[in-house]
């Protein structure tokens, strides 16, 4: 599996792929710190939905980044696309938990914030950040080119993914209350981004509740993905 992962990351960083979202995240980040002092939970909670967002399109670039061709050949030589699929899952996972890492540190580093953040909001922010990165990278994998065959047609969908889950509090206030249920099947951002605003007040039970939240619904997705995906290839064969 190590082998696999250093051979997935050496494909993606020269594809040039990367650079695209890499850059726009880190940009994002920056102009957002560019003023101090900062809030820090605002801060972490604006930065864990860029997080989210810069995660939803480096899954996409990800994981189109290979030629058909090359991903067959690597599927055969591995003799298990589950492998491989899981391969390409723990990767970007790694690459979420490095750029997670990197923006909850970075703000603590530079002191851009108002105050010291202390350990707890720390541990939270940590959480927070990797858990919306990976809901991004769980919708991402619907997307790709082997499910969506227009590029186009996939970055709007995406596009509009991420707009409805970040105003999902707004919508949900929107709708009668017969049809308040529904907003449970939008992705849980919004909430996460209350839950990371208001940590300093929140009991830690609903700041739990939250994260357990977004690590089911993400859950939910991708093992619907791995059960999909089995399905084609056994259609296939």
């Amino acid at each position: 599996m190590m082998a696999l992962i250093a051979y997935l990351l050496r494909s993606y960083t020269r594809s040039q792929r990367y650079f695209a979202p890499f850059a726009g995240l880190v940009i994002a980040v920056l102009v957002l710190y560019s003023y101090k002092p900062n809030p820090v939970m605002n801060s972490y909670a604006a930065t864990a939905v860029l997080l989210f967002i810069g995660c939803a399109w480096m899954g996409l670039s990800f994981l189109n980044h290979e030629h058909s061709v090359q991903a067959q050949i690597t599927i055969v030589h591995l003799r298990s696309a589950r492998k491989y699929t899981a391969g390409r899952l723990i990767t970007l996972a790694l690459l979420t938990l490095l750029l997670d890492l990197l923006i909850v540190i970075y703000p603590l580093v530079s002191d851009r914030f108002d105050e010291p953040a202390g350990g707890y909001r720390i541990l939270v922010a940590l959480v927070g950040h990797g858990l919306l990165g990976m809901l991004g990278i769980a919708i991402a994998l619907y997307l790709q080119a082997s499910w969506v065959k227009k590029s186009s047609h996939a970055l709007g969908i995406l596009l509009a993914i991420i707009a409805i889950s970040i105003g999902a509090t707004k919508i949900s206030s929107l709708l009668p209350a017969q049809w308040q249920l529904l907003t449970l099947l939008l992705p849980p951002v919004s909430p996460m981004m209350d839950t990371l605003m208001n940590a300093d007040t929140l009991p830690i039970s609903d700041v739990l509740l939250s994260f357990v939240h977004v690590f089911l619904y993400t859950a939910v997705l991708v093992a619907l993905y791995l059960y999909l995906s089995g399905r084609k290839d056994n259609n296939k064969n």
